[in-house]
């Protein structure tokens, strides 16, 4: 006895057949090749030493061609620093599509140039600052204009930068000897050093030490070799002002400032930097600098001020509204939530920070966050009193429609 299927089985098995003839008739005849400038770049398959890269998400990626591997593949710094070494935390660390990674780390000063030809389309494409074009440099914390922000919507101020030291190999292919004779240079300062073996320290919970690192950009460059050896953190006596020896660059400065001063947080940082900067030079030492691409560091995302300055701020209104990213990126200005715990995030807290380091001086820099960010409490303020924010949003730079993701 054969079995009939009723009506509705059929409808629906005719209907899944039409959608799928719908479906190949719409990709055969209507869709649209690849668009590299609207989709992205079509990676090409690894063969022989090329890697694959199909999947990756960082600058490195994007630029990085088997023509132009094969033609940098072999060459080296005087260190022995190579490509396949400064690519390998891009190989190894995908990246997210929301947030682009560099891919790449410079071995040394010489990295710059033996490998030209890719580290110029990386720094042009993350900082829109190319071969010919120089940096310029400004400590004076004076020429800040309302530095001082909403005390009842940013509680804290952080500001970290980086440096390294002339005639050291950078920290993704520094020997032990090397960060020894950092580690012993930075101990004869006057202060209060303490190595990262000895911790963890109760009293020093706040400065988020790890007995050892587990971001990937770290750990997959090749910049946590032997650690915690010749690693420590020299510091005041309040820590508010701390300086990080031999982690991911040779030095970084940290400091910290309760409140919304961000001018004071900032004054902070450059004295206490200044008065390193004196120390090193007894020694003979002094930091990497040069006029195309500012303080050289190991990431050229933090190339040119090398300064990331971030600010804790509540916006409960504005962290809701979906237009907060297109404003952000109007502003060139980042939000992060990493480190916040669940009732805060619910409440509006982010940390807001500028994100172009090179090009732009360090009073250019500061300044553009204080804007932003008084102007971002002024669009929280009109929320707050129930007025309509759009005629008064920022001059669209990038149509908003390039921001949206589509679904």
């Amino acid at each position: 006895m054969y079995y009939i299927p009723d009506s509705r089985f059929l409808r629906v098995v005719a209907l899944g057949c039409g959608a799928y003839v719908a479906r190949a008739a719409f990709v055969k005849y209507f869709m649209k090749p690849w668009n590299r400038e609207k989709c992205g770049y079509e990676r090409p398959p690894p063969h022989g030493n090329f890697p694959d890269l199909r999947l990756h998400n960082s600058f490195m990626a994007n630029h990085l061609t088997p023509d132009l591997y094969e033609s940098l593949r072999c060459q080296t710094t005087s260190n022995g620093f190579t490509l396949d070494k400064a690519i390998q935390v891009g190989v190894d660390y995908p990246g997210m599509p929301w947030q682009q990674t560099s891919g790449i780390v410079a071995g040394d000063r010489e990295s710059y140039e033996v490998f030209a030809p890719l580290f110029d389309e990386i720094i042009k494409e993350c900082h829109g600052h190319s071969r010919k074009d120089f940096h310029s440099r400004d400590l004076d914390s004076r020429k800040i204009c309302d530095g001082e922000l909403s005390s009842d919507h940013v509680s804290s101020v952080r500001i970290q930068t980086r440096r390294s030291i002339e005639g050291y190999s950078l920290p993704a292919s520094c020997s032990r000897g090397e960060r020894r004779n950092l580690e012993s240079l930075v101990r004869e300062f006057h202060g209060k050093y303490k190595s990262l073996s000895e911790f963890p320290d109760p009293s020093l919970g706040s400065l988020n030490v790890a007995s050892y690192p587990t971001s990937a950009l770290i750990t997959c460059s090749g910049r946590a070799r032997d650690w915690p050896e010749s690693r420590g953190i020299f510091r005041n006596k309040d820590n508010t002002f701390v300086v990080f020896v031999n982690e991911d660059d040779h030095l970084q400065f940290r400091c910290f400032h309760k409140g919304g001063n961000v001018q004071a947080a900032f004054d902070k940082l450059i004295r206490g930097i200044a008065a390193f900067e004196r120390e090193l030079k007894k020694s003979g030492e002094e930091f990497m600098w040069d006029d195309h691409l500012g303080y050289i560091v190991s990431d050229p995302i933090h190339l040119g001020t090398a300064l990331d300055v971030r600010v804790r701020v509540k916006l409960h209104y504005l962290a809701s509204d979906p237009r907060l990213r297109w404003i952000l990126t109007s502003y060139k200005l980042e939000k992060r939530r990493a480190g916040l715990s669940e009732g805060e995030l619910l409440s509006g807290v982010m940390f807001i920070h500028s994100c172009k380091t090179l090009g732009f001086s360090e009073v250019q820099s500061v300044q553009r966050l204080c804007d932003g960010v008084n102007r971002l409490i002024e669009l929280e303020r009109m929320l707050e009193r129930g007025e309509d924010i759009e005629d008064v949003l920022p001059t669209p730079l990038i149509p908003r429609k390039q921001l949206e993701f589509n679904v």
